[in-house]
């Protein structure tokens, strides 16, 4: 192939990507190596927020809440050392006006020759929690959305511990546990504890793996 005929290629295959972009109703974008976006389809800017231009070259993982955004990072980056092609993940995506939605990520990873990475695309699919199959609104802070006592509410919620054992534990009444529990209820869109408890593990507001469970501090508000 001829230098020309590799630069024909080249410019066909960004064509090609950018029709699939502007045509596209997916979330998706383009990064480079270092994580930095490339490019976005209409969705994703509907989704995150922003305009082509303000996008361009910033790096994706600033789109995600605090709480999600290391491991995310540190997961594209382990696929592309270990020269794997696909990965996905759970996240949690910051949108406009300061609103926070979880959801799923898909991706792969480009190469080229001797396996150098030619880019990367990424596809978001938000959570579909809120009436009429849209997106729930989530929480409406960026970083901190508990409060020190409600987080500690949070945590016994999903230790399993009752209404009484909450009170006595944080020395509040019983109503006031409640009136609490039923705030973070409206706060993050969820109809009972059950789906309270799993909402803040999908935006990851409770670390997974730790028992008793506990609230990243990234979610505390001070």
């Amino acid at each position: 192939m001829t230098a020309t005929e590799s630069e024909t290629d080249v410019s066909t295959r960004a064509q090609v990507a950018r029709t699939l972009f502007e045509w596209s109703n997916l979330c998706i974008a383009s990064l480079d190596a270092k994580q930095h976006i490339v490019d976005t389809s209409a969705e994703f800017l509907r989704r995150f927020g922003g305009t082509q231009r303000s996008r361009a070259g910033q790096d994706f993982n600033e789109l995600l809440h605090p709480g999600t955004r290391d491991k995310v990072r540190r997961k594209i980056q382990r696929v592309i050392a270990e020269n794997r092609t696909t990965f996905d993940d759970s996240i949690v995506g910051l949108g406009p006006r300061d609103s926070v939605f979880s959801g799923g990520m898909n991706g792969f990873v480009a190469r080229g020759a001797g396996s150098q990475v030619d880019g990367i695309v990424v596809m978001v699919t938000p959570d579909k929690l809120g009436d009429g199959g849209n997106p729930a609104p989530g929480v409406s802070a960026r970083h901190q959305v508990l409060t020190e006592i409600d987080a500690r509410i949070l945590e016994g919620v999903a230790a399993g511990a009752s209404t009484v054992q909450l009170a006595s534990r944080l020395h509040l009444s019983r109503q006031g546990v409640e009136y609490r529990i039923g705030s973070m209820f409206r706060k993050l869109n969820v109809p009972n504890r059950a789906a309270l408890v799993s909402r803040a593990y999908a935006i990851g507001a409770l670390t997974v793996g730790t028992w008793p469970p506990r609230i990243k501090e990234d979610f505390v508000r001070r």
